[in-house]
């Protein structure tokens, strides 16, 4: 036995065949899902929350995919969904939703948050409280795509 000969090993040009390499100390991406369909968003949704997310037009994600870095306790499909243990008891299970439908609930969302925070700048800036100054709230990214 012993240390593998030269000719094992791969060469510097052949690298890159090498698996991605996870350091033992650096983080472990458990719950990323690779071979996502295009046109689709996907997340994870805890079991209690399934009934909403069918209801907001989520369907299971069914097809062939692989879920995290290669570890002894993977994903499992029960009855054909995907689920991962996600800790405290709670088994969530990978949803999606057409990209279009995704981004109409996201632009809905964002009306919702911009309406609030006009009434907040009405409400604070409008002096009727007795209180003095000017408030400003800016927003330096966009959340949405």
């Amino acid at each position: 036995m012993g240390r593998p000969k030269n000719e094992d090993r791969p060469k510097s040009l052949e690298r890159s065949e090498r698996p991605v390499r996870v350091p033992i100390n650096g983080l472990r991406d458990k719950l990323t899902v690779i071979g996502q369909e295009e046109g689709w968003h996907y997340c994870w949704v805890n079991d209690d929350e399934v009934p909403r997310y069918q209801l907001g037009g989520y369907e299971f994600a069914d097809h062939d995919c692989i879920i995290g870095h290669r570890k002894v306790d993977s994903a499992a499909r029960i009855g054909g969904k995907i689920s991962m243990a996600v800790g405290n008891g709670i088994t969530g299970y990978l949803m999606r939703i057409t990209q279009e439908d995704y981004d109409e609930d996201r632009r809905h969302e964002l009306a919702e948050i911009a309406a609030r925070e006009a009434s907040m700048k009405k409400t604070l800036n409008s002096s009727d409280d007795g209180r003095y100054g000017k408030v400003e709230i800016e927003q330096n990214r966009p959340i949405a795509r």
